[in-house]
């Protein structure tokens, strides 16, 4: 585990994200579940017309890009903890690099590089299948145990 913490336990990110994709921001969004380790998750964002932030080019807003982002790094603390519980955002800072064009579908992959007894500290990056040609990147703070 980083920066130590107990064994991992039995969450399975996959069976979460089933039923987050269907409430709430997963569902309004379309996010989709990708791949997970042991520290990390991935989503990806289908592009649609709904979430269009500049309607005359066609890129996406940056508020379904952060929400994409919390929601994978939330999934990262967990899947590194091994268990769900209450967590809450206490910072999430990111770097936008480039727009979200039309049609591309954004990818957000967050590792949680650190657990401590309270805090959580995850990185990420946002791209369109290339992971080379980054849409953004983020570093977040979470508190464990809300």
């Amino acid at each position: 585990m980083p920066g130590g913490g107990a064994a991992r336990g039995t969450f399975d990110v996959v069976r979460f994200f089933e039923l987050a994709r269907t409430v709430g921001h997963g569902r309004a969004l379309g996010m989709e579940f990708e791949a997970a380790g042991e520290t990390w998750t991935e989503l990806r964002l289908p592009w649609s017309e709904q979430l269009v932030g500049v309607p005359k080019s066609g890129v996406l807003a940056s508020g379904a890009i952060v929400s994409l982002i919390d929601t994978a790094s939330g999934c990262a603390v967990w899947s590194t903890m091994g268990r769900l519980e209450p967590i809450a955002t206490i910072d999430l800072r990111i770097d936008y690099l480039r727009p979200a064009l039309k049609g591309e579908t954004i990818f957000a992959r967050c590792e949680c590089v650190k657990l401590t007894r309270r805090i959580a500290f995850v990185r990420g990056v946002a791209h369109a299948g290339d992971a080379a040609r980054p849409v953004a990147y983020s570093s977040g703070t979470f508190m464990l145990g809300g």
